[in-house]
């Protein structure tokens, strides 16, 4: 079974991997615990910190945005990660509120002359109606952090169903 060392050097190893220069500090008094994962304070100025599973010690470095903390907790448990996942709507979606919900994806589509991105870009509003149509339901490699508060409501008020897991490739 992992530990929380275990979880801290997964972290460490992430900042090394993104070229993160930060040393890895925090309030251990302030760590969160479940059964699944733990939350490792680590935040400064952009980041809340990291949330690293138990199962695999995958690290979620959380991101800043205009929600809260139990937000963040929340995508995590449904599979909203900040990083690449494929994000499926349940085929009856609305596609008002699919519409609205993807205007806050992030995506890795190449441009008009097929250029990919180097990180993830979002959808000019011009461009998110061609998106439903070519893409709905399932949106892969899409980085939908900032939608989490978005998804949570409208999952929340009935009106969305979803699964939502890690990008595995291209």
């Amino acid at each position: 079974m992992n530990t929380l060392r275990d979880a801290e050097a997964a972290i460490s190893q992430r900042f090394a991997a993104e070229a993160f220069r930060g040393e890895l500090r925090y309030d251990p008094t302030k760590v969160i615990e479940n059964d699944r994962w733990w939350f490792i304070p680590c935040g400064w100025i952009g980041c809340f910190g990291c949330i690293v599973n138990k199962s695999d010690l995958y690290v979620d470095w959380l991101g800043s945005g205009t929600f809260t903390l139990d937000d963040c907790f929340w995508g995590h448990d449904h599979g909203l990660f900040n990083d690449l996942v494929d994000f499926e709507f349940s085929p009856d979606t609305n596609l008002e509120a699919a519409r609205e919900i993807v205007s806050s994806f992030l995506h890795m589509h190449p441009n008009a002359r097929g250029v990919h991105p180097s990180y993830p870009i979002p959808y000019r509003d011009s461009e998110i109606a061609t998106a439903l149509s070519d893409q709905f339901p399932l949106f892969r490699r899409h980085n939908v952090w900032q939608a989490i508060p978005k998804i949570r409501r409208a999952f929340e008020d009935y009106a969305l169903r979803f699964v939502a897991r890690l990008s595995t490739g291209a």
